[in-house]
């Protein structure tokens, strides 16, 4: 991976990362299996090619690294875990342009939340970015123009998807001392026991079938838009800034819900379409403050 990712193309590979973690729901939405079997596949499949990986780009997994981190890594994986539950069931459920968005609740929600947790200042400007982003969630649901005839099921499962990819942020963050793909293969793994412990009590085994196009997806979804998108994603955060990478991630949620109105033809109404910008809008815009402001602050440096 060294070799495949560098200074030059780091940007590039994080658009391709985030590009291909935006097709995740439309393909989820042709996969006719419940989502806590096409989110077992996904975890299964991509922890075990990203083990392959690992070891065929001649790295290995740094037990002590691992085993210091244990805990943290545990209630990460449960997280991501849950994340994925909750979002796969949202995809099954609800519009996916809807459940895409409202997973995207998550920058505001890790804003809210790094004070609290991390114990960190954050700005006033981005914490009221961060309250807008919640009107924004009232908009997307529906409430407004329908009243309480919504999918209450399926909001909450996109809103609890946000809730524990937060979780998993702020668990990664006090992460020490440990590798990207490390991280990552303990988390996926972890997740995957997590996963298939709940479809051992909650799903049927024998009533399901796979064909042939059923299993090509849940194999690409499992090495391409997990082990591989993965990978690209954690290559090239060694080589981006917090600013770059931030900006870069909103390929994701803006992709997914392009593609869910081209190819699906969803449409989630004038003031839905109007909270959607806001829930993305409202962290997009102090990233891209902060983007300026760094520059302007370089060229400050550099002309004195």
């Amino acid at each position: 991976m060294k070799d495949l990712i560098n200074q030059r193309n780091a940007r590039v590979m994080m658009i391709v990362a985030m590009s291909i973690f935006g097709t995740i729901g439309f393909i989820t939405y042709h996969i006719d299996l419940p989502s806590s079997i096409i989110v077992l596949f996904r975890g299964t499949i991509g922890a075990s090619f990203m083990l392959i990986l690992i070891y065929a780009m001649g790295s290995r997994l740094s037990k002590d690294d691992i085993y210091s981190n244990m805990f943290t890594l545990i209630c990460s994986g449960i997280c991501l875990g849950l994340n994925w539950l909750f979002l796969f069931e949202a995809y099954k459920t609800i519009a996916i342009s809807e459940a895409t968005v409202l997973n995207y609740l998550t920058p505001a929600l890790t804003i809210l939340a790094t004070p609290i947790f991390l114990k960190q200042k954050v700005p006033f400007f981005k914490l009221g970015c961060a309250l807008t982003a919640l009107l924004g969630l009232v908009m997307v649901s529906g409430i407004i123009e329908n009243g309480m005839d919504v999918d209450v099921y399926g909001i909450s499962c996109g809103v609890l998807a946000a809730v524990f990819y937060t979780g998993m942020i702020l668990f990664n963050k006090k992460l020490k001392s440990i590798g990207s793909y490390d991280r990552t293969f303990v988390q996926l793994l972890v997740a995957s026991v997590l996963v298939m412990a709940y479809s051992t009590f909650t799903v049927d085994m024998s009533l399901l079938s796979f064909d042939g196009f059923t299993i090509g997806l849940l194999v690409m979804l499992g090495i391409l838009q997990t082990a591989i998108a993965f990978t690209l994603y954690f290559g090239s955060l060694a080589y981006l800034d917090a600013p770059d990478a931030a900006i870069l991630g909103y390929i994701e949620p803006i992709l997914g819900v392009l593609l869910s109105i081209v190819f699906l033809h969803e449409d989630l109404g004038p003031i839905g379409w109007v909270g959607a910008a806001i829930i993305i809008g409202s962290t997009f815009i102090p990233e891209l403050i902060d983007r300026f402001r760094a520059k302007d602050s370089d060229n400050g440096n550099r002309t004195a």
